[in-house]
């Protein structure tokens, strides 16, 4: 029996306080919508109760969201009718497959293709295969680069900056899609957690219609990829490949690829409009703040890969050494022989 307590029973052990910043963030996103904010109420719903919404075993349910429908709607975007004329041409295949989490692109020479989760609401449809068909145009354009192929901290900048292309991508068609009558993909968007990349775009292009092509909508929307907790998945999704490869990344092996300003022009180009990733008056997407990983649990992982490449490298320098002063040992009763005073 536990003597402190005074009413002679165990005290019960005090529940935990429940975390409420998730909640505090869909509630902000619902404050920033407008209408009375049920344009977000889709987005919302999807993720409170996945199950309930989807119905993924309900066929009848997603008729409408049949792959032909999806590119019905996209092609109202002009940004979207670009990818999907690129994709056709390159004779991409564009499948559904429940297995994979969101989507993905594979790049496979003359056989690429797009996979979708198609429990997904039709706005979030939208959003995911404008950006499997983004990361396919830079495949076609010669500037999709594996990350895997650089040194840590760069390879953790360059991750970054697709993962924030690929995103204004989905944004601009989103809004394009929007300005000619069809909100979903705007209205999924602006109720999930990228909202503050959705208000960034759209505020730029209120500011002024030009930003939709000289860049500055788009620059505005990557940047504010950066400024939240956006990176913190895909830091630790790219760290996690980088251990895992022990068996190659691993190794103290000097990469061939490196960060230049060309890569990420090459990366900035757009299907319309001016490149925004080399507008003046910007900070360069080589610039350290892009880089920057504050979450703790991805710096110390990032400084362990850092650190184990480091000592290896260090490790193969100095076998290297011994193995060439081994071939250079001198055959001592060789050379006293040569010079012996006669």
């Amino acid at each position: 029996m536990n003597m402190d307590n005074e009413s002679g029973f165990d005290a019960e052990p005090s529940a935990k306080k429940p975390k409420v910043g998730r909640f505090r963030g869909t509630a902000g996103r619902l404050r920033q919508g407008k209408e009375n904010h049920l344009s977000h109420r889709a987005s919302l719903d999807w993720r409170l109760d996945r199950e309930r919404v989807c119905m993924p075993n309900a066929a009848a349910e997603r008729v409408c969201d049949t792959l032909a429908s999806l590119r019905d709607d996209l092609m109202q975007s002009r940004t979207g009718a670009v990818l999907l004329e690129e994709a056709d041409r390159q004779r991409l295949e564009i499948s559904y497959d429940s297995q994979t989490p969101q989507s993905q692109f594979y790049p496979r020479g003359g056989k690429s293709a797009i996979v979708l989760n198609p429990d997904y609401p039709r706005g979030g449809l939208l959003g995911m295969l404008c950006r499997e068909l983004r990361r396919a145009w830079q495949y076609y354009q010669g500037a999709f680069v594996n990350p895997m192929g650089f040194e840590p901290d760069e390879a953790v900048l360059v991750n970054r900056a697709q993962q924030a292309d690929a995103f204004m991508i989905a944004v601009k068609v989103a809004w394009e899609l929007k300005l000619a009558g069809l909100p979903e993909t705007w209205d999924f968007m602006s109720g999930s957690p990228v909202a503050a990349v959705t208000r960034a775009f759209e505020t730029q292009a209120r500011e002024d219609f030009r930003s939709l092509n000289n860049g500055e909508a788009s620059r505005a929307a990557y940047d504010r990829f950066f400024d939240g907790s956006c990176t913190k998945a895909h830091d630790k999704r790219i760290i996690h490949q980088m251990l895992l490869d022990d068996a190659g990344y691993m190794k103290a092996q000097k990469k061939d690829g490196h960060a230049d300003m060309e890569m990420f022009r090459k990366m900035g180009e757009l299907p319309h409009g001016h490149n925004y990733l080399s507008l003046r008056g910007k900070r360069l997407p080589t610039d350290l703040c892009y880089a920057t990983v504050e979450d703790r649990s991805n710096a110390n992982f990032l400084w362990f890969i850092k650190f184990e490449r480091s000592f290896q490298e260090k490790e193969m320098e100095m076998l290297k050494n011994s193995v060439r002063a081994s071939a250079e040992i001198v055959d001592l009763s060789a050379w006293t022989a040569r010079h012996a005073r006669p």
